[in-house]
């Protein structure tokens, strides 16, 4: 695995935790790229091991979502993490594991589920993006 920074700094412990995160959700998907600290944007692997068409690939699918209405759907992971999945692969962790009933039932609360969509639509509306994460890169 391959992690391009686009920042001039080193990642934060909470975005380290959250590439592992998706790493080990996706079975090490090749591609996506880190937005924001808890979210992150599916990449196709057609675009692997080109580094501007992974960043172009990523802006196109935060252009997207924020010009459609915002649908999503929410997970619970079996790391007990909650997962949000947007449209155009946008996907943000929850920054705590769930409550006890939440993992009981198998779904993530709502008032939980729509904070991990602001995530995602705020790490949209900034644009950054802060890593890129490629197997070929």
């Amino acid at each position: 695995m391959q992690i391009y920074k686009t920042l001039q700094r080193a990642l934060s412990e909470t975005e380290e935790k959250t590439i592992e995160h998706f790493r080990y959700y996706y079975d090490n998907r090749k591609c996506f790229a880190l937005i924001s600290e808890y979210v992150i944007a599916a990449l196709s692997n057609e675009n692997s091991a080109s580094l501007e068409k992974l960043k172009q690939e990523t802006l196109e699918n935060i252009s997207s979502v924020l010009n459609t209405p915002p649908d999503f759907g929410s997970y619970v992971m079996d790391d007990k993490f909650g997962l949000v999945k947007m449209n155009y692969g946008i996907y943000a962790v929850s920054p705590q594991i769930l409550t006890d009933e939440e993992i009981k039932q198998g779904k993530v609360d709502f008032a939980t589920a729509l904070d991990l969509r602001s995530l995602c639509l705020e790490a949209c509306e900034k644009g950054n993006i802060i890593a890129v994460v490629d197997e070929e890169l």
